[in-house]
């Protein structure tokens, strides 16, 4: 038995932060009804993306959020549309949404207004700045909360400034704070019988990415510099090395760690020089490190570079592409990357990513119906609602125009 089995989901939301959190749902075996305006659909089906996945309505970026779900297509605007909304809602646990601010009242869909319908309802707001405060109703993408977080500032190069981080980071962990905060509400709606109103903000989603660094420089007035691949530790023994035939990241934080890498790369000899004789030395002479251990990094290859290495207890790892990563033999035996059977518009299997965590109950993991076209299953969701033959022609020539 899967976690969220029985448990009914109704998600209001698009493009990346808001499905993935409801994804999480579907993955533990929820039934996820997803929401979406009737012909356009989520956003995110004709974004990110090229001219042919564009034609199909179906990103790939939209495909590997919106595993395990059913797409109901309605317009919220109308009168029916809040009718079948009401019906999903009184039999709902969950709804998430992340409209603006105030998009939801306007809807009649807010928490104030279904809570009265159902009482222990959970009901999770996302949103980038979250719903009140003197920035709660200004736009928001990952870029941008990266750019207003500082988030910028902790990534780049001395000589290019800084730069964005080239994932929407901000986008999926916030998901995954949000599926975190939603279950929280769920345990506690099972100790006390009370639903409960969550409100997660992409900025302080941010915050707590980078908490690291914000502590360091709340509490010692410490703004960090932009050291590119460089290790933060500011040792010549970490960071990210050419090889003879490809590029490896090292890792070394401790003195012991530090002395161990040199060793293994045939530089010991840096030890007995005072530039590199103590770990502050290092610190102080750190190009001057830097450029002898490059330049002896340079005449091994990657492969001999990771046993030698590893065999010393230095942390090491090719700098791989997408491709080498995603063939790991490693995922195979995690189960992480989904094969999605039969989906709209494509001939062959896909592969997508899951859920990211194995648990021994809840089996099967990470097996989902694809994402399918837009309202693909509204006939099926509106006839569970009770509604008859002749109700349903009604409703779905009204989504036809």
């Amino acid at each position: 038995m899967r976690a969220y089995e029985g448990l009914k989901v109704v998600d209001f939301t698009q493009v990346l932060a808001g499905p993935i959190s409801t994804q999480m749902f579907s993955l533990l075996g929820a039934d996820v009804v997803k929401i979406e305006a009737p012909i356009k659909g989520d956003q995110l089906r004709t974004t990110l993306t090229d001219a042919e996945m564009v034609a199909k309505r179906l990103s790939p970026a939209f495909l590997t959020v919106n595993l395990g779900k059913k797409s109901l297509a309605i317009d919220l605007k109308s009168e029916k549309g809040r009718e079948i909304v009401y019906k999903l809602i009184d039999d709902a646990d969950v709804v998430v949404e992340n409209f603006r601010p105030g998009v939801a009242k306007k809807l009649g869909i807010d928490y104030e207004t279904l809570k009265k319908r159902k009482p222990d309802l959970v009901y999770c707001s996302i949103s980038g700045y979250g719903q009140v405060g003197p920035r709660s109703g200004d736009k928001a993408y990952d870029s941008a909360i990266q750019a207003a977080s500082g988030l910028f500032t902790l990534n780049g190069h001395e000589e290019s400034g800084p730069t964005r981080i080239g994932i929407m980071v901000i986008d999926m962990f916030t998901g995954a704070n949000a599926a975190f905060a939603i279950s929280s509400a769920l345990y506690r709606r099972e100790k006390t019988g009370k639903g409960q109103y969550v409100d997660v903000a992409m900025y302080d989603s941010a915050l707590m990415i980078a908490a690291a660094q914000m502590a360091d420089f709340m509490v010692r007035g410490n703004i960090p510099p932009l050291i590119g691949n460089e290790s933060p530790t500011r040792q010549p023994t970490a960071g990210v090395f050419e090889t003879s035939d490809g590029i490896v990241l090292i890792a070394t934080i401790t003195p012991d760690q530090n002395i161990a890498m040199l060793k293994a790369a045939g530089l010991g000899h840096m030890l007995d020089d005072p530039r590199f004789a103590t770990f502050e030395a290092r610190q102080a002479n750190l190009k001057a490190g830097l450029e002898l251990v490059g330049e002896a990094m340079r005449t091994k290859a990657t492969t001999e570079w990771i046993d030698i290495m590893n065999k010393a207890g230095v942390v090491v790892q090719a700098v791989r592409t997408l491709g080498e990563a995603t063939s790991d033999p490693q995922l195979e035996h995690r189960g992480i990357l989904v094969k999605a059977e039969n989906v709209h518009g494509f001939d062959e299997a896909l592969r997508l990513v899951g859920a990211p965590f194995i648990a021994n109950e809840d089996s099967p993991m990470n097996v989902a119906a694809p994402p399918g076209k837009v309202g693909q299953h509204t006939e099926e969701v509106l006839r569970g609602l009770g509604y008859d033959d002749s109700e349903i022609a009604k409703i779905l020539a009204l989504n036809e125009g």
